[in-house]
């Protein structure tokens, strides 16, 4: 049969996904990109927020036009809204065949043994999978989970406790890719910075670089998701001297007034934010900084938002993404009083995009002249 697969959402979930697509291939399965040729239709969903629970219900609709219309004969949903909203999919699309949450992903097998009446041995394998991003890069994910519990976030709902993989196995991983040609190996984690905490006692996330970097064909390394409050000495100088790390920080801060952080239950504050990004900038003054943020969370005042204003033009973040914030059921933040309305969400949100959308066109003016190395995805 052929079998087709869409990926909603983040880089994790498309390490799921190009996991499923070997084990897929694997069992004899003819993978496909274009949905009208697919007998079997698997969409790997995210539900961490409003919007992308909205884009996921709208692709299972579309999709199920498919199975009503043409070739497809089994419309499988996958992933984090799968965990989240299994019942509701069940009873509401009546399309779907299958759902089956992340939580689910070790009895893969046997669930689609069942399903299929066909025998199914084996489990999802980080190297057993079909790269789906640019060549020559590819994602890398040391752990999954998350154990910080900040009041707005589903995550750990969803795909539950903080779990690093041994040092071995990423290592592994990286081996056999780099022999397949891939050059840039990006770092994933919901918290990459907290990476071997719970199975080595302490942070092992500068060893792991360093083995990494020195794989016979790695080119670059870069690490996404990393949180100030873990952001220590060691790794710091791993990624100054080492020349294969990209000196490229990914740092949500989500905001920077204290109250707004201690309602979120972040572990960072304003004083802490301040002193890692000087500090950032002072060891690697050729470094970018990408952060995230959430305007709008219940109580942020009027002076808040203003306070964040200042913090983003004073830090001069290179990359910045913000969202709304987004209620969701089951979190600490979801019952907070003083909700803020959507009309002022979005007016803040607007503003600070187009402070952002002025500093990220200085930074990159000051990038003019420069010769820089750069690698070529697409010709």
């Amino acid at each position: 049969m052929n079998l087709g697969l869409i990926t909603l959402g983040c880089t994790k979930n498309q390490v799921d996904s190009e996991m499923m697509l070997g084990f897929f291939k694997e069992k004899g399965f003819c993978i496909v990109s274009n949905s009208n040729e697919a007998d079997v239709l698997i969409i790997n969903t995210c539900g961490f927020i409003e919007s992308t629970k909205k884009e996921a219900i709208d692709t299972i609709l579309e999709m199920a036009d498919y199975k009503e219309n043409g070739k497809c004969k089994h419309l499988i949903v996958t992933g984090c809204l799968a965990k989240r909203y299994k019942k509701e999919i069940i009873e509401s699309i009546p399309e779907v065949d299958l759902v089956i949450g992340v939580d689910e992903y070790t009895n893969i097998d046997k669930i689609l043994s069942d399903y299929f009446k066909r025998k199914f041995i084996g489990k999802l394998e980080f190297n057993d999978r079909i790269i789906s991003s640019s060549f020559p890069m590819a994602y890398i994910r040391i752990s999954d989970g998350c154990d910080n519990r900040c009041s707005y976030c589903a995550i750990p709902l969803i795909r539950g406790s903080f779990k690093s993989r041994p040092i071995e196995d990423i290592l592994n991983e990286v081996k056999l890719l780099a022999s397949q040609g891939i050059s840039e190996f990006v770092i994933i984690s919901q918290d990459t910075t907290k990476y071997g905490l719970d199975i080595y006692g302490k942070f092992k996330l500068a060893e792991l670089l360093s083995g990494i970097s020195k794989i016979d064909g790695v080119k670059w390394i870069r690490i996404l998701y990393m949180y100030l409050y873990e952001l220590n000495d060691q790794l710091l100088l791993e990624m100054k001297n080492n020349k294969k790390i990209c000196n490229y920080f990914d740092i949500p801060i989500q905001h920077i007034s204290n109250k707004v952080l201690k309602d979120m239950n972040r572990k960072d504050n304003r004083e802490l934010i301040y002193s890692k990004i000087n500090k950032i900038k002072e060891m690697m003054p050729d470094a970018i900084l990408r952060t995230t943020i959430i305007v709008g969370f219940p109580n942020e005042s009027d002076n808040e938002f203003e306070e964040l204003l200042t913090a983003i033009q004073e830090l001069k973040f290179d990359r910045l993404e913000a969202f709304t914030y987004s209620k969701e059921e089951d979190t600490k933040a979801f019952d907070m009083d003083n909700q803020i309305n959507e009309e002022v969400k979005q007016d803040r949100l607007d503003r600070l995009l187009t402070i952002q959308k002025g500093i990220s066109l200085s930074n990159n003016k000051n990038k003019i002249g420069r010769v820089v190395e750069v690698l070529v995805e697409n010709i």
